[in-house]
């Protein structure tokens, strides 16, 4: 291995373990804000809104040592994959870091109005978290082996969110209709907001899945869901709305 092969292989790895660091981040952030959305703890939200820009600063920077790698050492095939997997995984992560102080800023508008319902209104986003968790951690493990089991894996339980986001959306709807009170109209409709960018998590999620198929095969991979998985899910919303 010549030094420069050596110097861009060390300086890919650098950048693998960030891409590992962010990952842990978010996770930190997700969880945090999940516990101030069930103690009401405005200060550990502003906490999560203040880690937000140290999220964004880190993403960009990654997103800058990627752009200095081709500048300086011009890589091709599978390392240039890499460094381009790396740009786009800092990019989707810094938009799924978002949505958690987004969340953070529900939680202090909910204590500034004194809707002590909000929690409630979003606690049925738990399972969403959930796979969040499982689908970060699954392609975190897809990236770094270059594993596309595990990168099919996470793409798979996109369908789960995608199902969950839909029973959200109803219950918020009818629990907006069944209440007059203007503030809490105002949280419902900032939790059917939310439930949203939750189910864009899962979107972006998807994204780097398709990203790291694409670092392992050399080829984009456009993913959709197998048929059998759709029919699952639309029979369960059919069931749930007691249609059979």
């Amino acid at each position: 291995m010549t030094k420069e092969k050596r110097l861009l292989s060390d300086s890919i790895e650098i950048l693998r373990l960030d891409i590992k660091n962010l990952v842990f981040m978010i996770i930190e952030q997700y969880k945090k804000v999940i516990h101030s959305i069930k103690t009401r703890d405005s200060q550990l939200a502003l906490e999560v809104i203040k880690n937000d820009g140290d999220i964004n600063k880190f993403a960009e920077q990654i997103d800058l040592d990627t752009i200095n790698i081709i500048a300086q050492y011009n890589p091709v095939d599978l390392d240039l994959r890499r460094v381009m997997t790396i740009s786009r995984l800092a990019y989707e992560l810094e938009r799924i870091a978002d949505y958690a102080k987004n969340i953070a800023e529900y939680v202090i508008t909910a204590k500034e109005m004194n809707v002590e319902k909000a929690s409630e209104y979003i606690s049925s986003f738990d399972d969403m978290f959930a796979i969040i968790f499982k689908m970060l951690e699954k392609n975190l493990e897809a990236f770094l082996e270059e594993d596309r089991n595990k990168a099919r894996d996470a793409m798979l339980m996109d369908t789960e969110i995608d199902c969950i986001y839909r029973e959200n959306f109803k219950k918020l709807l009818n629990q907006f209709k069944l209440t007059n009170d203007e503030f809490e109209q105002h949280m419902i409709s900032h939790a059917l907001v939310l439930n949203k960018q939750i189910e864009r998590s899962g979107d972006h999620l998807t994204n780097i899945s398709e990203q790291i198929l694409y670092l392992v095969k050399g080829k984009k991979i456009n993913y959709e869901p197998p048929h059998h998985l759709l029919q699952k899910n639309e029979n369960t919303d059919k069931q749930k709305n007691g249609q059979f």
